[in-house]
């Protein structure tokens, strides 16, 4: 049976020392339990099988600890979470272009009674639990997307999403991080982030009116907007108007003159597209996101302004797409904007393939921090894979086919690379075990219990 391996760096140790220098930054951003957190990174990434549970990753050579330290670093270690970030946007691939998306996955705790912050999360998968609300955590994402027919992406900001958290703002400060970052990088071409709906595109236009980033959310179909009104007569009394017609999603009949257009021929993988954009169309006043700086002058709430785009497929089985897309007018461009979006799905694939070969969500942990910790481990995993995928070569098994190399495959081979790059982790000191609880005396301690939290709806 042929297995995965590891070849010699072909840039005479130029990769492999990105990813001695990612390693070593990674492990001074633990400032807490710091060899035990970076030794568990490597059991995860060198495990030749899925993991059951945390302790069996004690078994593993990389793991010079006993099994209840991984339980240990994760309930009392530390992570420089601003350090961190930095360190993952260096991984940014600049062949990938500055395409990001946001969006939040669920960890399932539907039994842990004693785990406190626990909301309902919709479950959109497979299975039992499929289509209902289950209760649980959410962690919300920010990850630049790979190039189109690629599972690849680079994780770069994690956000746990409590009860009391709104998405919008919670992507809203995410964005201003990864911008940040950017400009500390000296990058500045203006990137876009895609984000399917669940986030206001009010909310997003108002905050990040005056910051040079391109914003695409996917909206509902039965939405209305409204153009700029028309041209005032002059002398004309009374104040002016501030909305022009309506514009119904369902109403083609309230359809103007649309601004650009794009037409994509069928090809063998998908039916003919048409691509509609309208400019100049703002949202209804926002009753919820405003600041003082952007206010209406009548309502005191704020009109978002930006563009309005139509993919829609002459395949009768693919919906209507309508995005709302705001950010800079002079770096505009209507293919990039709507294209990144339908990139956009390519961290559902990280999603998927971090739950099932990297266990984002099988350890039990009792509170989100020690979840917010092991999620922050995931990351750090998956861009070692990320870095690495020019380091391994692929020896197929006899029934797989050829196809781009995948996180999968190199996480087949990662164990042998790791024995070239070393581990900046200390070795355990020894020490003698404790005597433990007395004989004949039961654990007196009870964890409190906690109620599910239910998000107001008002």
């Amino acid at each position: 049976m042929a297995v995965s391996g590891s070849v010699p760096d072909p840039d005479g140790d130029g990769q492999q020392a990105r990813l001695r220098r990612f390693r070593r930054a990674v492990y001074d951003c633990f400032t807490g339990w710091p060899d035990t957190l970076f030794e568990t990174t490597d059991a995860l990434l060198c495990g030749p099988s899925r993991l059951e549970s945390l302790p069996y990753l004690s078994v593993r050579p990389e793991l010079r600890r006993g099994h209840g330290s991984v339980y240990a670093a994760l309930a009392k270690g530390a992570i420089n979470a601003d350090a961190l970030r930095g360190v993952l946007t260096e991984a940014i691939c600049p062949e990938f272009g500055l395409i990001f998306a946001v969006d939040a996955t669920a960890w399932p705790r539907p039994d842990a009674v004693t785990s406190p912050g626990r909301i309902l999360n919709y479950e959109s998968g497979k299975g039992e639990q499929a289509g209902r609300a289950v209760p649980g955590w959410s962690f919300q994402w920010l990850a630049q997307i790979g190039p189109k027919h690629t599972s690849w992406v680079v994780p770069l900001d994690i956000e746990h999403r409590g009860a009391e958290g709104d998405p919008t703002l919670v992507a809203v400060a995410q964005i201003q991080r990864l911008l940040a970052q950017l400009r500390a990088a000296g990058i500045t071409d203006v990137p876009i982030v895609a984000l399917d709906a669940g986030y206001s595109p009010a909310g997003l236009g108002v905050h990040l009116a005056d910051e040079p980033v391109h914003t695409v959310v996917r909206i509902r179909a039965d939405s209305v907007l409204l153009t700029a009104p028309p041209p005032r007569p002059a002398g004309s009394p009374g104040r002016p108007r501030q909305h022009g017609p309506a514009l119904k999603l369902t109403d083609p009949a309230t359809w103007p003159i649309p601004d650009q257009t794009r037409t994509l021929p069928a090809t063998d993988t998908h039916a003919e597209l048409s691509i509609t954009c309208w400019h100049h169309l703002h949202l209804r006043p926002s009753r919820t996101y405003h600041e003082p700086g952007h206010t209406h002058p009548k309502t005191n709430r704020c009109p978002v302004h930006g563009r309005l785009i139509r993919i829609h497929s002459t395949d009768p089985g693919h919906k209507t797409i309508w995005l709302w897309t705001t950010g800079p007018t002079t770096s505009f461009d209507l293919d990039r904007v709507w294209r990144a979006y339908l990139r956009r799905f390519g961290i559902e694939h990280f999603f998927r393939f971090s739950k099932q070969h990297l266990a984002a969500t099988t350890p039990r942990l009792r509170t989100p921090d020690q979840a917010h910790r092991w999620t922050w481990l995931i990351a750090v995993a998956y861009t070692q894979l990320l870095l690495a995928r020019n380091l391994t070569t692929i020896n197929l098994l006899p029934w797989e086919r050829h196809r781009p190399i995948s996180p999968h495959r190199v996480k087949r081979g990662f164990s042998r690379l790791r024995h070239h790059l070393g581990t900046p982790a200390h070795p355990p000191q020894t020490s003698i075990p404790g005597p433990g609880r007395p004989p004949g005396q039961p654990n007196q301690h009870k964890h409190p219990r906690y109620p599910k939290i239910k998000k107001a709806t008002g």
